[in-house]
């Protein structure tokens, strides 16, 4: 890649991992979008979330410094924390010096350190959660906005409230709700409740609430759970979050989560009794999962305006968790298939889409030409994403590159070749694309895909990628054999091996011997040469 970026994405949080969650979610698909077009996008995260091994599992490196919460817990003086944390947070900036910084909910940082290290970086977007008017509209809220390039708010320009000044407003961008997973991404209801360990005969029900960090988290689970726990025809899935510290609670019909990738397996559950988080609110909805609502206090998110949209939408309804004969209530009014479906549907209705792709090249419009940014979101669609998987993406991503020029025309052609490659292990596949892309260098793109296709049926009986690379490495540029013609001399030479018993170092002794008389240009005589001493 002849190109590299360098994005920071900044992510504080306390007692939750919102922040972090969308950062998350929006710099999978700059890295993606970056991918397409040949630039190698260096995604860093700075952030004070003490699950930040959510970004472990997708290769985003991050920076941690403690949580303001746990500082106060272990009894640490404050003032002192805060001028460190300042000085990490302009420090770490200044040595990486980003193209772009992506700052969360809050714009002048946790700490109020980011006024004087705006200026370290070339661009700066703000994500700009809406939240509640009295924090939104403080002055020092409200001074920093002008200071970014784009405020990018995820949600609809219709639900969202957001008070900007006068000289940002052309800078707001709408994008829509961001979900740490598109809908294409998540898994089937089966697969999910599979992996859950839930019963199909049973409803499946999420207790949730958020992260885990907040104070009333065990009391939300352990009221919920002796609400549920003894109807036999529910399965109780308990999500209690990264953050969560206290102790779990087991029994039957019940299932104990507290890592992060409970989002994927959202079309699990039948119904949920939840917080209203940003991420668990959007996730549920568009999943299509009614959730029993029982909001939380906080000091920036409005979570009872959020509730109450599902909820005056039929995708819903509150609770109280200190009334168990309300919440049995509340969960057998969705027992009837009709009802828990008119309820789904209204929540698809309310986020039919995640939109952290939406998000990413917005993002991206600032540090890279626009009409790239286009012709990359026109790449990597949602049927690609169904073909490929989120985890096959970026391999994808680099066949389409390799074959040709990296356009739409050249997805089909890739989409055969990540096909025909699923036996081999990710490294040796990229090794073989880059170098039968690189031997067949005057060959059309799908003459390539082709030569691809072909090559790893004929290698796979050896169970040996290393080898296959370390032949196919011997060959030289081909300038005049058509390339089905190379493609049966190699394969007539791997089936000699074969009959023979022999391995691929046999070729490969075979391919080095008559590499020495070969003359440049075509592996023609170089084959024919390696074939015949074979046949000795």
């Amino acid at each position: 890649m002849s190109r590299t970026v360098r994005v920071v994405c900044y992510a504080v949080n306390g007692s939750g991992v919102g922040h972090l969650t969308r950062l998350h979610a929006i710099a999978r698909w700059m890295r993606r979008y970056a991918t397409a077009l040949g630039v190698k996008a260096e995604i860093y995260f700075l952030t004070s979330c003490e699950a930040d091994g959510i970004l472990f599992g997708d290769g985003f490196p991050s920076f941690k410094l403690p949580s303001k919460t746990v500082i106060g817990d272990a009894g640490y003086d404050k003032l002192a924390y805060l001028a460190l944390a300042k000085q990490w947070v302009w420090h770490s900036l200044a040595l990486l010096r980003p193209d772009l910084l992506v700052v969360d909910t809050f714009p002048r940082g946790a700490f109020g350190e980011l006024l004087g290290a705006l200026d370290l970086v070339r661009r700066k977007a703000f994500v700009y959660r809406p939240t509640k008017a009295a924090f939104a509209a403080r002055a020092d809220f409200q001074a920093m906005l002008p200071l970014y390039d784009a405020i990018v708010v995820p949600d609809t320009r219709e639900q969202a409230v957001v008070q900007v000044p006068d000289s940002a407003r052309g800078r707001l961008r709408f994008v829509g709700p961001i979900v740490s997973r598109d809908a294409v991404e998540l898994s089937s209801r089966e697969e999910a409740r599979r992996a859950l360990g839930v019963d199909e005969g049973r409803l499946a029900v999420l207790v949730s609430a958020g992260g885990g960090g907040d104070p009333g988290v065990d009391d939300h689970l352990a009221r919920a759970h002796a609400a549920l726990a003894d109807d036999p025809s529910l399965h109780l899935v308990l999500g209690a979050g990264p953050l969560h510290r206290g102790a779990p609670i087991r029994g039957p019909r019940t299932t104990w989560i507290e890592g992060p990738g409970l989002g994927r397996h959202m079309r699990a559950f039948d119904l949920a009794v939840c917080a209203a988080g940003y991420n668990t609110f959007h996730e549920l909805m568009l999943a299509g999962v009614p959730a029993l609502f029982v909001p939380q206090e906080k000091i920036a998110d409005e979570q009872d305006r959020r509730a109450a949209r599902a909820v005056d939408a039929g995708a819903g309804a509150f609770v109280d968790l200190r009334d168990a004969s309300a919440i049995r209530a509340a969960v057998d009014a969705l027992r009837d298939p009709v009802a828990r479906a008119d309820a789904s549907a209204a929540a698809r209705a309310l986020v039919p889409a995640s939109h952290a792709r939406d998000a990413a090249a917005e993002l991206l419009r600032l540090i890279l030409p626009p009409h790239e940014v286009e012709a990359a979101e026109d790449l990597v669609t949602d049927d690609v994403l169904a073909r490929v998987g989120s985890d096959g993406l970026e391999r994808f991503l680099g066949v389409l590159r390799a074959l040709g020029e990296g356009t739409a025309r050249d997805v089909p052609l890739a989409l055969s070749v990540q096909e025909a490659l699923a036996p081999v292990p990710e490294a040796q596949a990229t090794r073989l694309i880059e170098i039968v892309t690189r031997k067949l260098a005057h060959a059309a793109p799908d003459e390539r895909a082709r030569a691809l296709a072909a090559l790893v049926p004929a290698f796979a009986p050896f169970s040996d990628w290393q080898g296959a690379t370390i032949l196919l490495g011997l060959l030289q540029t081909e300038r005049q054999l058509p390339a089905p013609v190379l493609v049966q001399r190699l394969t007539e030479l791997l089936a000699s091996l074969r009959a023979r018993g022999e391995d691929l170092y046999r070729g490969i002794a075979d391919l080095s011997r008559a590499n020495a008389s070969a003359e440049p240009g075509t592996n023609d005589p170089l084959l024919r040469a390696a074939l015949a001493e074979e046949r000795k």
